[in-house]
């Protein structure tokens, strides 16, 4: 723990030695810090805690980032986004960990795009926050819906499109593993998301496809396995009114899955709205179904149903107070989890038909 301590504090460290460096590298500090007091009830028995956590609209994290004009309408871009657990101060776990949430460094053209090579967010990122009632934010999300798997991936060459009249394109390809033995193509990944945007309508659409191993031990066979949604937003001034519909198709043994659901197939869809009240505050309502296909003897198909809500109050442009309470009731064969902005804190059930739950008040700052 002190020598993962050691290692943030001698990045952070060197990357702030850049900051008097803005005004010839133009280098940016940016973040966000939410941090809630939280009821929260796994539905098992003994499940219920209360707690301090972090992420629960936003992930909190700390962001360096810098262009450089290149002439003839080129530019030169980096960024470097790491995650934080605002409670304690520590970096993300998992794949997530120090600058796990994006890193990537490329060029970018206003007549022909952007490429850039790293780590970041897949086509389907785009596509759950412009279809979510609150960006993929507060327990009872589409993430959580959706139960997504691949949101951000390693070793790839991303594209996005210039505007095309309202419309935008984001492709990749990735090395996936880059495993030295078989199976070599193991975790490569190919993706499509389309992005419409036209006064007060959005539209959104995305498709990937990955390798994954489709058993363990000696046996290396790799199989495509698939995500795909779609869905949009229109504000009618009284209301924005959000929509998606989210499909996933599993490869990899049964064993090895989210536990939430670990169907060979998963569908769900949502619906949901935002409604402003007053002139710093938001309504927040969403509700959505998740089934799979995978039933176990003596139980029916698995089946879990989202209900979602919070309340929003903006200080100002940066600092905002919020309330959420969201719900899943599970049928006797699933065990859906309730997932905040950030995905390592998922309320898991250990025992099908347990309905998680969670009710959290916070401050989210932005920097």
């Amino acid at each position: 723990m002190l020598i993962s301590h050691l290692r943030f504090t001698t990045i952070a460290a060197a990357l702030c030695a850049l900051a008097p460096l803005g005004s010839q590298a133009q280098v940016t500090i940016s973040g966000a810090m939410d941090l809630s007091v939280e009821a929260v009830n796994t539905g098992d028995p003994g499940g219920k805690a209360r707690q301090v956590s972090s992420g629960t609209v936003t992930s909190s994290r700390i962001v360096f980032s810098g262009r450089e004009d290149l002439g003839g309408g080129m530019t030169a871009f980096f960024r470097l986004d790491m995650g934080l657990q605002g409670d304690t101060g520590a970096t993300l776990p998992g794949a997530n960990i120090n600058f796990g949430r994006t890193s990537i460094v490329g060029i970018e053209d206003r007549r022909w795009g952007q490429v850039a090579l790293g780590r970041t967010g897949t086509p389907l990122i785009p596509m759950l926050n412009q279809t979510d009632f609150g960006g993929i934010g507060y327990y009872g999300n589409n993430g959580s819906i959706s139960q997504n798997l691949i949101g951000r991936a390693s070793n790839g060459i991303y594209y996005t499109s210039p505007d095309m009249g309202g419309l935008t394109l984001r492709a990749v390809a990735t090395l996936g593993l880059e495993n030295p033995t078989p199976p070599k193509d193991q975790g490569r990944l190919l993706g499509l998301g389309a992005y419409y945007r036209a006064g007060k309508l959005n539209l959104a659409a995305a498709y990937q496809t990955s390798k994954e191993r489709t058993a363990t031990g000696t046996n290396l066979a790799v199989d495509d396995q698939t995500e795909a949604g779609l869905g949009g937003r229109y504000d009618f001034g009284w209301a924005t009114v959000n929509a998606g519909w989210y499909r996933i198709h599993q490869v990899t043994p049964a064993a090895s899955r989210d536990r939430a659901i670990p169907s060979n197939n998963t569908t769900s869809y949502w619906v949901g709205a935002v409604v402003p009240v007053g002139p710093q505050g938001k309504l927040g309502l969403q509700v959505g179904q998740t089934k799979g296909d995978l039933k176990a003897a003596g139980l029916p198909e698995p089946k879990g149903t989202t209900w979602a809500t919070y309340y929003a109050h903006s200080l100002s442009k940066r600092s905002t107070l919020y309330v959420n309470y969201a719900r899943v009731d599970n049928n006797a064969g699933s065990k859906l989890s309730l997932i905040p902005a950030a995905y390592n804190m998922r309320l898991r059930p250990a025992v099908n038909g347990s309905d998680p739950s969670a009710l959290a008040a916070g401050i989210v700052h932005l920097f």
